[in-house]
């Protein structure tokens, strides 16, 4: 069906890349799905708790219209009990969540103050989820390494073993290679490049602990990011 013959969607009828891009997550919530997803598979019900103010029947019709663009497939978790469906994102979707990076950062940099982190939730795993796709594309692909993110009271871990990097909410069942701790704002400022890296380090608004060489890797594909 031509996407302009879909009358059940919106679309801005142009010929664009862009616009074509807008037709598919231009509506509220869809790329905070796609940011959820870019962590890790997840149920139905993890996605509802972590998009709170979304309602159960959006979240429905925001699932089947991002299943029907090819951005997310569903499938059993065989590492879970009973017939549990996760989601989680297609190839398609993967290169999406990479592109939205670059807008985060954006919004980081420009539209983010210290008020709002006072007002506004926050999850370390939203954090881990942009530098895994990092990690991914930077490597080092040959580590094997488990860093555990304190930002304020959120607490997630990154995991990369056999060149696979994978996220996880809260502290690793045993401690991690590195610990990082720092506020939400100062993460922010440090997305947002508006104070550097080293800055942080130095002034004691960021601070790290563990192993050297794991240290050191994080602060090679950080700083590769902020580079760019």
């Amino acid at each position: 069906m031509s996407r302009l013959a879909d009358v059940s969607r919106r679309t801005y009828g142009q010929f664009c890349g862009l616009a074509h891009a807008l037709d598919v997550v231009g509506e509220r919530w869809t790329l905070l799905i796609v940011r959820e997803l870019a962590s890790r598979p997840k149920r139905y019900t993890e996605l509802a708790d972590a998009l709170a103010g979304i309602g159960t029947s959006l979240l429905a019709t925001r699932m089947r219209q991002l299943e029907s663009d090819g951005v997310v497939q569903r499938r059993l978790a065989l590492d879970q009990p009973g017939s549990t469906v996760v989601y989680e994102l297609s190839s398609a979707g993967r290169e999406l969540a990479s592109a939205i990076v670059p807008l985060a950062v954006w919004g980081a940099r420009h539209q983010m103050s210290d008020a709002d982190a006072c007002e506004e939730m926050f999850r370390a795993e939203w954090l881990l989820s942009y530098l895994a796709a990092d990690f991914r594309r930077d490597g080092p692909h040959d580590l094997d390494a488990v860093y555990e993110f304190h930002i304020d009271d959120s607490v997630a871990h990154l995991r990369l073993h056999d060149g696979a990097v994978t996220v996880i909410p809260g502290p690793p069942p045993t401690p991690g290679d590195v610990t990082v701790r720092a506020s939400a704002p100062t993460v922010a400022a440090i997305v947002g490049r508006n104070i550097a890296l080293g800055d942080a380090v130095a002034d004691g608004r960021l601070e790290t602990s563990g192993d050297p060489t794991a240290i050191a890797a994080l602060v090679t594909v950080i700083e590769r990011h902020l580079a760019r």
